[in-house]
């Protein structure tokens, strides 16, 4: 259904405010709060229905975490890889990075990510590409402000549509 700059930008706007908001940045809030990581994996492992989802964010975790440990020196952890929002607040922490900071990170960069893939793969081409992240840095300030107003049963509180879409 997505064909167009307006129907992608539709789609991430609903993207960001129900995946990465609940699912994303509350694992990175709750890491930086000092929640058990093994409890964040198991409970993002669990919140991830779409098998090939969860299965491409346990890989997308597992590259994080290796070029983290290899390249950047973040300390091995023996919590099963399983989400890259997770991994990226690890790394983030590692280097002092604060929280907020970290998670708005997170959530620029998925979208930038994404917003290229729609470049080339719709395709919207770039002007319209650009339009859509300008419009976006609202939703993702929104989603910075909002996840400090979840509580931990929220994680994973997700749009059904777009996992079933997924």
């Amino acid at each position: 259904e997505i064909r167009d700059a307006q129907t992608f930008s539709e789609w991430l706007r609903a993207y960001v405010a129900n995946q990465l908001t609940f699912t994303d940045a509350l694992l990175m809030r709750m890491l930086f709060e000092g929640v058990d990581e093994h409890e964040l994996a198991d409970r993002a492992l669990a919140a991830t229905i779409p098998a090939q989802v969860r299965q491409a964010d346990v890989a997308m975790a597992k590259r994080i975490r290796k070029i983290g440990e290899d390249a950047l020196g973040v300390p091995k952890v023996d919590v099963e890889s399983a989400h890259p929002a997770l991994e990226f607040a690890r790394t983030a922490r590692h280097f002092g990075v604060v929280g907020e900071e970290a998670i708005l990170a997170h959530l620029t960069g998925t979208v930038a990510t994404l917003t290229q893939n729609a470049v080339r793969g719709i395709p919207i081409g770039q002007s319209e590409g650009q339009k859509v992240i300008v419009a976006a840095h609202a939703w993702i300030e929104r989603a910075c402000e909002q996840v400090y107003e979840l509580e931990y049963d929220d994680l994973g509180v997700v749009a059904p549509g777009l996992e079933i879409a997924q």
